[in-house]
């Protein structure tokens, strides 16, 4: 919990607009009860006082509110700093305003809104609401203002049922405007702040080529505004499709050249990008390296090594790993001490069956106790499954069947899936079934779902994985007789 003073201390201080323990506490307190003390006072320190301390308060307002979901006491006092004497705070509360109000309430003020920076603010706003504002949309593309068409046009590309021809229309809308409008979209992280590129590419899920295209577009463009745009299009659609390091190296490369001497930032941000991937990481070096001409080598040089990928480790090397007492009758009490359908103990019961099984063997009540463990859903599902792989082997061919369906069917999964691939590499020509699954995955063009941290991380695990994955189809395919 956070009291009263220590969270005027955090928004004054600006801890509060960071990730940090005060935060956490604010959204906790806020979670906990949406208009309870906690957003009351949030409320008052954005109604008055030092103008930067208002601020923050109505950006930490925005962050608290949820995707989707109205707030009336929140939406309720935004609407009084609309007319604020600061224009920094009516800019601000535009898009808490209409991250926060019914619909009906902010059709029927935005579009005419009179100030341009407000008619911004609160159509970037609508980025993060549903298609119930389609129609707002539509008129605030007629806008007189290019940075709020810009941003119409890209509230409208989240149609996902959009016509292919509409959807061409708006990205060549956006790209008309874009040189006048990207100057006014900042990337300071306020209130008319919005990641064109990074937003774009998202919302053309589905549309790879397109997507490479415009980013490859931009990053030739001769504005730099406009190339710092198609950098963060290309982080994107590298995050999105394996094709991107092949689609855009030439083009991310070129910047990087071209601001090699004029441009340290955009220089260092398209390498950033350009280090986001392995494989495009190493064709970028590869690409300079050879070109052997002076620029060429400085920028191989800042670029760096990329890391390797690691190998999936070996079922039978992972068992034998286990550490059981050196007396097989000590091994085999405690579990023998465990309900048959394991407790809260579920965890250590399974680990210790991977130990036994490499180590002499399962008796059948261990059996049991596996194969209870099995039929739960979870993470140790999948580590007893390779217990009982070993156990069983392929004398019970129902169950083989059955271990390589539920096992090929997670392969891809960002916390079960090395476990399963390990059962299934164990397995080798009995797992032939899991070929045409595993070939899908190595094959498709987009990259696998993961939540793990940032853009990098999160394309190192897709890289990853298909490299376990090619590598577990190659050993299941070598031993089909």
């Amino acid at each position: 919990m956070i009291d009263e003073h220590a969270c005027v201390r955090a928004v004054a201080s600006g801890a509060a607009a960071s990730f940090g323990p005060e935060r956490a506490a604010i959204f906790d307190a806020v979670r906990a009860d949406r208009d309870g003390p906690m957003s009351l006072l949030l409320l008052g320190l954005a109604d008055a006082g030092v103008v930067d301390t208002r601020l923050c308060t109505i950006e930490l307002l925005r962050d608290l509110a949820e995707f989707g979901v109205v707030w009336p006491s929140v939406a309720e006092r935004a609407w009084s700093w609309l007319t604020d004497a600061e224009p920094a705070v009516q800019v601000a509360a535009a898009r808490l305003f209409v991250a926060t109000a019914e619909v009906e309430a902010v059709a029927a003020w935005l579009p005419g809104a009179a100030d341009p920076d407000v008619r911004v603010a609160g159509t970037i706003a609508l980025l993060g609401r549903g298609r119930e504002f389609d129609d707002s949309a539509m008129v605030l593309a007629e806008d007189a203002d290019p940075a709020v068409r810009v941003t119409a046009a890209l509230v409208l590309l989240g149609d996902r049922d959009l016509p292919w021809a509409w959807r061409q229309a708006w990205c060549q809308a956006i790209l008309a405007d874009l040189g006048d409008a990207v100057r006014r979209l900042r990337r300071d992280g306020g209130p008319m702040d919005v990641r064109v590129g990074s937003v774009w590419a998202w919302r053309l899920l589905g549309d790879e080529e397109e997507c490479h295209e415009i980013a490859r577009s931009l990053l030739a463009a001769e504005e730099r505004d406009v190339r710092w745009v198609g950098v963060d299009m290309a982080a994107a659609a590298i995050r999105l499709w394996r094709t991107g390091p092949t689609e855009l190296l030439p083009a991310l490369a070129r910047v990087a050249e071209e601001a090699d001497d004029a441009d340290d930032a955009l220089r260092a941000e398209s390498l950033r990008v350009l280090r986001l991937s392995r494989d495009m990481w190493g064709a970028a070096a590869g690409y300079w390296a050879g070109r052997g001409d002076g620029v060429a080598r400085r920028l191989a040089d800042e670029l760096g090594e990329p890391g390797g990928v690691l190998a999936l480790p070996d079922l039978e090397a992972v068992f034998a790993a286990r550490r059981l007492p050196d007396n097989r009758a000590d091994a085999d009490a405690w579990p023998a001490g465990r309900p048959v359908e394991p407790d809260s103990s579920e965890r250590r019961v399974a680990r210790t069956l991977m130990g036994l099984v490499a180590h002499g063997g399962l008796t059948e009540r261990q059996v049991r106790q596996a194969m209870c463990l099995f039929e739960r859903e979870g993470p140790r599902k999948y580590e007893v499954a390779g217990v009982l792989w070993r156990h069983l082997g392929p004398a019970e061919p129902e169950f083989t069947k059955r271990l390589v369906a539920e096992m090929s069917a997670v392969a891809g999964d960002q916390y079960v899936g090395e476990l399963a691939l390990q059962v299934l590499a164990d397995m080798g020509g009995h797992a032939a079934g899991a070929l045409p699954r595993l070939s899908a995955l190595i094959e498709d063009h987009a990259r696998l779902s993961a939540h793990v941290g940032d853009d990098e991380a999160e394309i190192a695990f897709d890289e990853t994985r298909r490299a376990q994955l090619v590598g577990v189809r190659d050993r299941i395919a070598t031993a089909i007789p």
